[in-house]
């Protein structure tokens, strides 16, 4: 069994749960009131605006063979940003004077933090779980999308085949990393695969309770 698989299979509860989330499945029935997902939207145009720090620092640490496709990838959020500045106008949705909740910025904290100071390891597990778990989990959404619905383009950007040949290149560099990590680098690895994707199950969370900080309330 592959690195990635073992991953999927030994914490594969949390992974159903991160799948099978509310959010995504009520988006996916079209019961989503349009303030829920009009939060999540805000949210993760914030979050890919802010992450792409994260990124850029995996960029510079990356082995020349994986220069270039990580280049693209950095170069793609440009145009996914695009993509939701458009959505939120067909939707109505204000992108001016956005402030993140405490869950997009501890995630993208996070991030930043282990792309800095974690393994090169890790911090490709970390990758490849957020860009995993937006693929599955926008999958799920995508058949029950009406055609024509305004937030189909969203969808497809990450239940579509192009982003699906990406992420399956992630998964195989991260097995062909795993493959020479020691036992205990593979064990850390494994923790930021546990909690990456805590912290994916988190941001379904926010859209849906709202994106406050505890205690400013009201």
């Amino acid at each position: 069994m592959s690195f990635t698989d073992s991953l999927l299979s030994r914490h594969r509860g949390l992974w159903a749960r991160l799948v099978e989330h509310p959010f995504v499945l009520r988006t996916r029935d079209g019961d989503m009131p349009p303030e829920i997902f009009n939060t999540w939207l805000r949210q993760d145009y914030l979050f890919v605006r802010e992450g792409r720090s994260f990124l850029g620092l995996l960029l510079a640490r990356s082995p020349e063979r994986l220069r270039d496709p990580l280049a693209d990838a950095l170069a793609a959020l440009g145009e996914e940003l695009d993509l939701f500045r458009d959505r939120a106008a067909a939707l109505g949705v204000d992108l001016e004077d956005v402030r993140p909740g405490l869950v997009n910025h501890a995630f993208v904290q996070y991030l930043k933090a282990t792309a800095h100071g974690a393994s090169y390891g890790s911090a490709f597990t970390a990758y490849w779980t957020a860009e995993k778990a937006y693929h599955e989990c926008w999958k799920v959404v995508e058949p029950g999308l009406p055609a024509d619905s305004p937030r189909r383009p969203l969808v497809e950007n990450w239940a579509g085949d192009e982003f699906a040949g990406f992420v399956g290149w992630l998964g195989s560099e991260l097995d062909a990393l795993a493959e020479q990590a020691s036992a205990a680098e593979r064990e850390a690895m494994e923790g930021h695969f546990e909690r990456t994707a805590r912290y994916e199950l988190a941001f379904w969370e926010m859209a849906l309770e709202g994106p406050g900080w505890p205690g400013l309330e009201g």
